[in-house]
């Protein structure tokens, strides 16, 4: 659900439910471009999104995770995440023009 022209970050999805609504089990990362937005964050493949705006991604609607974290350029929207190691972290990323 991550905008890869926005965010230069890809998920990979563990969910249940009709494919074009799904209620999320889990979010990973599953790759960052070079120089994106999300690898300027720190955001690693492995990290799991647990929460985007405020809201839990554990039991969401794809839907309504995809509405939060869909944004214009210059925008920013809020990222919780837990490492593969445990370490619980929150990244702002600002959408940007796919430049990498």
């Amino acid at each position: 659900y991550f905008d890869e022209q926005g965010y230069g970050v890809s998920l990979s999805l563990d969910a249940e439910g009709a494919f074009w609504n799904p209620t999320i089990r889990t979010a990973k990362i599953a790759k960052v471009s070079p120089k994106s937005p999300a690898a300027l964050a720190g955001i690693v493949v492995g990290d799991e999104v647990i929460e985007v705006a405020g809201k839990a991604v554990a039991g969401a609607k794809g839907k309504d995770i995809q509405a939060l974290i869909e944004k214009d350029i210059g925008e920013s929207v809020q990222i919780k995440l837990r490492r593969v190691n445990g370490d619980i972290v929150s990244v702002t990323l600002v959408a940007a023009a796919n430049t990498w």
